[in-house]
């Protein structure tokens, strides 16, 4: 069997077991397969497979969560922290919070499975608002640290009794707490884990912490941060920094992703030295082509790779990196090393002047209408309509970021290309007997059909389906902010000039986004005729007595801050987040400084009491 031959085989595996569908034992794909792929394909994606939505769930196995588990943003420098303190002490400000009585709290970021202990479940991270309910790891043995419902915390194993009896079965804790979750049957080792107690879940609230001034973190969070993970009993992947005071977190908050109160310190990562060997050429979903340098397996942040991007086209062509030169790469995290810069130059760089994938031609991006003469192009893209890497990327990102499908992986996507399929709404179409006809499975295909059953009835947000498509410029963020003042079935309508005019949105985003509604039109509606169960937020009024205003609200609140900024958003309020010449309102509780007063007051704009505001609105 060859590389190629193995590394598709070890996919379909994978993915097979995902859909509770195996196609060959465990015991053969433990020691006989794996360890194969280790040793010839030491950085195959396989590896870090390890917290999708899938392994071994059935229909109706996703919970929501009590409250959504976001991500932690990374910082990986003083700087970085710095700019954290700094947005941290803008918000004390405009609250007329002493900075002197801000304290941070430092903790260890366990490098674990992300889960939730809440109503006597535990439920893993997923995307964020929804995960699989692994609650069967209590029946079996998992050390509950702090008790029952304590919250978002990590599964782990101390790091001492995995170093002394499961290093040389696995290659990371994380990857044996995964298999341990995910399988239906235990292994030995997992068995034997679970006996000894060496399985725990670890809630957030129960981790040893450091607090400190911001001061102190502006010029030791290095020091601070590598005591904590020194004195953690397991693997850590850094700290995670949070400002204590309950009214700065509430007024930072939070967008989609991450709570902007929060935030991971994070190792830069490891570096090394590669000769490059080979430049491969990948096809993103919106056609962007990105090179690709590989090199002989390296052993680099513990793991062994043999590829790092080289980000973009432009960057490539710039430092003329080609076959024979030396590099330097760096792995912060990332499954994919990046290139950091070019030690000794080898042969000129190819730009490519067609696709790889479907020989249309290559070309450089556009440049923007205010270009500079100085202006050089980064990005390179596929100009072909019928692209199948591309529609492959298509669809596995919808699928990734919809998240309550399982099994749709790159192996079954490309069979089902390579069958014919142009679109999204044409799978969610698809019979059981039209699987089997694109070469999956028997048993396969009838999971994959039930989990599209599954993907059309199961509730979820319409901004979260809407940025599934991957449109260009339009996150999650902003098509959150969109379906607040129009429905996914008005999109049609919705130009760049309607876009332009709700706040965050620019003229290039705008112009990019109403186009691509006009463009991809069909394919939306032709999905939403599928029957989804999209469930959307209040509309926003157009009629509110604070409809158009710019609003910030400050001090401590009687009632939820946070609720109230989204109850004036949904009445066509914009919140703002400090005070400035086109505030209209500022809406003010307990303990608000004297001085954030007298600006508003002199800018002329309007102040109200928290029992005024809720007159005015009611």
């Amino acid at each position: 069997m060859s590389d190629n031959q193995l590394s598709t085989f070890v996919t379909q595996c994978k993915e097979a077991y995902d859909l509770n569908d195996p196609i060959v034992s465990d015991d053969m794909y433990d020691h006989i397969i794996l360890p194969e792929v280790k040793k010839r394909l030491p950085t195959h994606p396989i590896f870090n497979m390890v917290e999708t939505l899938s392994g071994n769930v059935s229909y109706g196995d996703l919970i929501t969560h009590n409250t959504p588990m976001l991500s932690t943003d990374k910082h990986y420098t003083q700087d970085d922290v710095t700019g954290y303190v700094t947005r941290v002490l803008a918000s004390a400000t405009t609250l007329g919070i002493d900075h002197n009585t801000i304290v941070f709290s430092i903790t260890p970021k366990l490098d674990g499975i992300a889960a939730n202990y809440f109503n006597n479940m535990i439920v893993k991270r997923g995307n964020g608002l929804r995960g699989e309910d692994i609650t069967k790891s209590i029946e079996r043995g998992i050390v509950c640290h702090g008790g029952a419902n304590t919250g978002p915390g990590e599964l782990v194993v101390p790091l001492d009794y995995f170093d002394e009896n499961l290093k040389s079965h696995f290659d990371m804790p994380r990857g044996f707490i995964a298999g341990l979750i995910e399988s239906d049957t235990l292994s030995q080792h997992g068995k034997q884990a679970l006996q000894d107690k060496a399985v725990h879940f670890v809630p957030f609230t129960t981790l040893s912490e450091k607090l400190c001034h911001h001061t102190e973190l502006t010029n030791h969070v290095e020091e601070f941060c590598k005591a904590i993970e020194n004195d953690c009993i397991y693997l850590t992947d850094g700290c995670v920094i949070s400002v204590v005071d309950k009214s700065i977190r509430d007024d930072m908050g939070s967008n989609t992703t991450f709570k902007r109160w929060q935030v991971a310190k994070k190792v830069k990562g490891q570096t090394a030295s590669v000769e490059v060997e080979s430049v491969t050429l990948q096809i993103g979903r919106t056609g962007v082509i990105t090179p690709v340098l590989n090199y002989q397996t390296t052993y680099l942040s513990n793991a062994n790779l043999a590829n790092a991007t080289a980000h973009h086209m432009g960057n490539l062509r710039d430092l003329n990196v080609g076959i024979g030169a030396t590099i330097t790469v760096i792995r912060s995290g990332e499954v994919i090393p990046t290139l950091v810069a070019v030690e000794k130059t080898g042969e000129d760089c190819i730009i490519p002047t067609h696709c790889p994938c479907c020989n249309a031609p290559a070309q450089w991006e556009t440049p923007p209408l205010n270009a500079k003469t100085s202006w050089k192009p980064k990005f390179m893209y596929c100009t072909g309509n019928e692209c199948s890497d591309q529609l492959k990327a298509q669809l596995y990102y919808f699928f990734h970021t919809l998240g309550n499908a399982n099994g749709f992986g790159y192996v079954v996507i490309s069979k089902l290309v390579e069958y014919g399929i142009k679109d999204i709404a044409s799978i969610y179409r698809l019979s059981h007997a039209q699987f089997t006809e694109a070469g999956i499975s028997n048993k396969t295909a009838k999971n994959l059909f039930d989990q599209l059953e599954r993907s059309r009835t199961e509730a979820v947000e319409d901004w979260r389906w809407l940025a599934s498509f991957g449109i260009h410029h339009l996150g999650r963020g902003d098509a959150r902010k969109i379906l607040r003042h129009y429905s996914v079935g008005e999109l049609n309508t919705v130009t760049s000039e309607k876009i332009l005019v709700i706040d965050g949105f620019g003229e290039i985003t705008s112009n990019s986004i109403g186009q691509a509604f006009q463009n991809r039109w069909l394919e939306i509606s032709g999905l939403l005729s599928v029957g989804f169960n999209l469930t959307s937020e209040l509309p926003v009024a157009t009629d509110s007595p604070i409809t158009g205003k710019n609003i910030v609200f400050t001090g401590s609140m009687a009632s939820n801050r946070g609720e109230m900024q989204e109850r004036a958003r949904q009445l066509g309020a914009n919140v703002q987040s400090t005070v400035n010449k086109k505030t209209n309102l500022l809406v003010i509780g307990d303990k608000v400084g004297q001085k954030k007063i007298l600006k508003a007051t002199e800018l002329g704009t309007k102040v109200l009491t928290e029992e005024e505001y809720l007159s005015v609105i009611a």
